[in-house]
């Protein structure tokens, strides 16, 4: 199994647990995630995570999708005894670049914040694998961040602009479906701030985010339902936003798996 980025320790998960369940940002984007999937999932259909971390998206997916079949795979076993913890099952130790299943196994592959902290060709590797273990017809939803390239460091390998991580998926055999642009006033704060808030954000410790006050945080949370609302609506692409969110699918002939399948 391939070891991961220096910053996946004990603590970075021990964080990242909780951002996932209480910072609005978290909420957000699995909130879009879930939108984007849901319907792409039949009843009896499969769904991994590649690189699932602490499972707050494949916990959601399950609750709100009981008769489907989640499965997560990530390479820290820090991460997945966290996942473990929060009653997530099944969960397999395996790098998005080498998983261990077979092709054609899955109706939709998700991977969220995993290709911008991959070493050079290993995100290319990581689209090849998610192509291979998709169905014919089956979908990727992929969330990636956005801006502008940066010399890699231990906590980033790389930034994608819009263009780079569209083409990355094409060139992979995937047509893309969908692509988003999240959180543009978060994007416009982030600008006014100026770069040094955005350098300091992206240091080695690997995650950008911090709990707002709870006031905040849940002002936030609401006004966001209302902007996710909004931008998976419209018929454009936004100029900016501080994520991005992108759906494409396989090339083929879709058939949804029988029910006792």
């Amino acid at each position: 199994m391939s070891s991961g980025p220096a910053i996946l320790t004990p603590a970075y998960y021990e964080r990242l647990e909780t951002l996932e369940k209480r910072h609005w940002w978290c909420r957000s984007v699995r909130r879009v995630g879930l939108h984007l999937v849901e319907p792409l999932v039949p009843g009896a259909g499969a769904l991994l995570d590649a690189g699932c971390g602490t499972g707050g998206f494949l916990a959601a997916f399950e609750t709100r999708n009981p008769a489907a079949r989640g499965v997560g795979a990530d390479v820290s076993f820090d991460a997945l005894s966290r996942a473990r913890a929060n009653g997530v099952r099944p969960l397999i130790g395996a790098s998005v670049d080498a998983l261990p299943f077979a092709s054609g196994r899955f109706d939709v592959v998700v991977s969220n914040d995993v290709l911008q902290h991959l070493p050079a060709g290993r995100d290319e590797r990581c689209l090849a694998e998610a192509w291979r273990v998709l169905k014919p017809g089956g979908f990727l939803c992929l969330r990636a961040n956005l801006g502008d390239p940066v010399q890699p460091h231990p906590g980033l390998a790389r930034r994608y602009d819009r263009r780079a991580l569209a083409r990355l998926v094409r060139e992979a055999g995937f047509v893309i479906r969908k692509h988003l642009l999240l959180h543009p006033l978060a994007a416009l704060w982030s600008d006014l701030r100026g770069p040094r808030a955005a350098e300091h954000a992206e240091g080695g410790h690997g995650l950008a985010l911090s709990l707002p006050p709870a006031p905040l945080n849940a002002a936030m949370d609401a006004y966001g339902r209302i902007e996710d609302a909004v931008v998976r609506r419209l018929p454009f692409v936004l100029p900016r936003g501080d994520a991005q969110v992108l759906l494409a699918r396989k090339p083929g002939r879709y058939t949804p798996p029988a029910a006792d399948e």
